[in-house]
């Protein structure tokens, strides 16, 4: 499974007084990461949303494992896989040179604008399905 690279470097207003990533910032860099990793797959966000596919977050389990902290430059490795008609899973490891800094798991789902299920679209599917499996995938304890 293909795996994709992201770095995101710790702002200042994303540290509290102590300099140390607060825990909500995970969220929007997990964010950031599944719509770089889908753009690079040629399939974007906005795309889906224009088609009346919209992908919210239903599952979101984070494990933090090493402090971030402020201009730390922080490197995630994110694979995806659908589980199912209508969802994606986005796995992320979060480093700080060759420490484990986090692990997520990311699921969302395929809804309509009114937030009825329904099937991810075939072409996301199908590059989904093409990534190459010879990339490690991350590691999720």
């Amino acid at each position: 499974m293909t795996v994709h690279h992201h770095t995101i470097r710790v702002r200042y207003g994303e540290s509290d007084q102590m300099g140390v990533a607060h825990h909500a910032a995970y969220v929007s860099w997990f964010e950031e990461c599944r719509i770089e990793m889908m753009r690079s797959l040629g399939s974007s966000y906005r795309d889906l949303e224009s088609q009346g596919v919209l992908m919210p977050v239903v599952e979101l389990k984070v494990r933090y494992r090493r402090s971030l902290c402020f201009d730390d430059l922080a490197s995630f490795a994110t694979t995806a896989h659908s589980t199912g008609p209508s969802r994606i899973v986005f796995t992320t490891v979060v480093s700080h040179g060759e420490e484990v800094c986090a692990e997520a798991s990311v699921t969302v789902a395929a809804t309509t604008r009114d937030g009825r299920p329904q099937r991810i679209p075939a072409a996301l599917v199908s590059v989904l399905a093409r990534q190459p499996a010879d990339a490690p995938a991350p590691r999720t304890g």
